[in-house]
């Protein structure tokens, strides 16, 4: 794009800096123009340069202007360059597209695609935390970009280039549109692999807290790098903490240095086991034990997307750009045994049926009779049943689930009583949790003894908690409170999944002081959880205060419940995390 300098007035100058250099003050203002553009507002300000949005009055689209601020350096004028020249040579559906670069008044400006959606930095902030699948769809498409970045030759200042890196992989630089599209954004500091394209002697460039080890120690780098900083990414998606939550840089820069940090599976959210195992090798303080590129990161991402999601990643962010809390971003459901032994039974039954019916062959059809009832009894409605074998009682119009349904056994003759509290129950014991969550909420209240009631309540609790509904099991324990301790412990396992720690801790203390019809082990599960919650806010707090909490809590658990040998899996985890406290 070839640009003019506007009209605008010449900047003001205040008095000199210490270099003798006037200090120049930023006039863009709405209404200003650079080149075609009119400027309409500020979307972003950074520590070098300011984001405008605006209109390229030639083409009438909506685009965006990143200037340099007053009294830029000319390291500053050169990383602005290269980024333009970098992103000018990658064209792709996940990396921010460069249309241009010119000057007004003789602050260099390059023009580029506007993105009208949200940063990631900004659902951090509003959120803490995210779903799993749309965490693992916006890493999907960001390993895709850097990918395809470090497959690409480029020229640079005169030279070809391969092997680029971008250096500064965070949540501020990852952009994602009102459709969904994730945007890479940033390739300021971005370098090939092993070359230093401008002198920044032993600044270290880019934002510590997703700095990898090998960054901050200024050795040279590799997409390593970026899979060690997409990986602080994706453990701050998960968790709602940043991996390293140090405020102290100097502390910040040891414990990343010696690799400490607490591991995302012991941080008491439900993950797949093979996620929480990418995480950690993306992390590993040694780079040869790293995922070896970008595209290896994403092969384990990908892999773990498609076991619990039914949708492409593009669908799942729109869905939750729509709505948050959308149950769209529930778990695939996973087939148990019995749905495979129904469905091997289906194919099973076909192939008989159709070998008797080409054969005629009457022992075909007798086995396809005798063999239809062990696969179908359970998916024939009472209405499809032969009259002489069952008798349904109407529910009447105002009752919100069926009375208890009679049937008769052929074989025995007795009558067998069906109770939908019964048949939740039993689903909600095999693992159907979205199934037995729909079972549990068509159940009339009236038609339940006081214990019957208490019951419901908690299985469905636990059945959203499991299926990861946490807004429906947050208004759950807000709509129905059960005088009952696990239901306390349930409310604050709710409230810790959404980041609400104070209530977390206040209905996990009121667990440990209670009993439960319903669960035996509540006081060493309320006690982990009390331990879990304290922890979880040093990790969002990191003062010496919360740290001590934290501290106490994890020995008071470890000296109540994991003495006389026992090696549980709480007790393991609770002396690994106080391990970590402690150095």
């Amino acid at each position: 794009m070839t640009t003019t300098s506007s009209t605008s007035p010449t900047p003001k100058t205040t008095p000199a800096n210490s270099s003798g250099a006037p200090v120049r003050e930023q006039l863009l203002q709405a209404g200003d123009v650079l080149g075609h553009c009119r400027v309409m507002e500020l979307i972003a300000a950074g520590g070098m340069a300011n984001v405008y949005k605006v209109w390229h009055e030639q083409l009438e689209v909506i685009r965006a202007i990143k200037i340099l601020k007053p009294g830029f350096s000319e390291e500053a004028r050169g990383r602005l360059e290269t980024e333009a020249k970098i992103s000018a040579n990658l064209r792709h559906t996940n990396i921010v597209e460069i249309y241009g670069m010119g000057y007004w008044n003789d602050i260099p400006y390059i023009e580029m695609e506007y993105i009208d959606g949200p940063s990631l930095k900004d659902l951090l902030e509003k959120n803490i935390r995210l779903p799993v699948q749309f965490s693992l769809s916006i890493v999907h498409c960001v390993c895709t970009a850097l990918q395809f970045a470090y497959n690409q030759d480029m020229t640079l200042y005169g030279k070809v280039y391969d092997r680029l890196i971008h250096r500064d992989i965070k949540p501020a630089n990852i952009l994602i549109s009102g459709r969904g599209i994730v945007k890479l954004a940033d390739f300021g500091i971005a370098r090939p692999s092993e070359v230093s394209i401008h002198t920044v002697g032993s600044k270290v460039m880019g934002t510590f807290a997703y700095l990898s080890p090998e960054q901050l120690n200024g050795e040279k780098l590799d997409q390593r790098s970026d899979v060690y900083s997409l990986g602080t990414v994706l453990y701050e998606m998960l968790t709602g903490a940043k991996t390293f939550p140090q405020k102290l840089l100097a502390e910040l820069v040891q414990r990343k240095t010696r690799g400490q940090f607490i591991p995302v599976g012991s941080m008491g959210i439900r993950l797949p086991h093979q996620l929480c195992s990418a995480v950690e090798k993306s992390l590993a303080l040694d780079r040869s034990k790293r995922f070896c590129d970008a595209g290896e990161f994403d092969i384990e991402i990908s892999a773990v997307l498609r076991k619990i999601a039914s949708k492409t990643p593009e669908e799942i962010i729109r869905t939750y750009l729509k709505n948050p809390y959308s149950p769209g971003l529930q778990r695939k459901p996973i087939l148990d045994f019995r749905a495979i032994l129904k469905i091997t039974g289906i194919l099973l039954s076909v192939v008989i049926l159709t070998l008797a019916v080409i054969r005629g062959n009457t022992l075909m059809k007798q086995l396809m009779v005798r063999w239809k009832p062990l696969f179908f009894a359970e998916n024939i409605k009472p209405a499809e049943q032969p009259a002489a074998a069952s008798s349904v009682v109407s529910p009447p119009p105002s009752a919100t689930v069926a009375p208890p349904v009679t049937t008769t056994d052929t074989k025995s003759k007795t009558t067998v009583t069906k109770d939908p509290l019964e048949a939740a129950m039993t689903k909600f014991r095999n693992g159907d949790y979205i199934e037995a969550a729909a079972e549990f909420e068509s159940l009339n209240n009236e038609q339940l003894t006081v214990r019957q009631n208490r019951q419901c309540i908690i299985r469905l609790l636990q059945s959203y908690i499991f299926s990861e509904r946490f807004e429906d099991a947050y208004s759950l324990t807000l709509r129905e409170p059960v005088d009952d301790g696990l239901f306390y412990l349930l409310k604050s396992q709710t409230a810790l999944q959404r980041n609400q720690l104070d209530v977390a801790l206040e209905a996990a203390n009121k667990a440990l002081d209670m009993t439960s019809s319903f669960d035996p082990a509540l006081k060493e599960k309320a006690s982990f959880q009390i331990a879990q919650t304290l922890h979880a806010r040093y990790m969002l707090r990191p003062n010496r205060e919360n740290l001590q909490n934290t501290r106490d809590g994890w020995e008071e658990f470890i000296n109540d419940h994991c003495s006389d040998g026992n090696s549980s899996r709480k007790c393991h985890e609770a002396q690994n995390k106080l391990s970590l406290l402690e150095h």
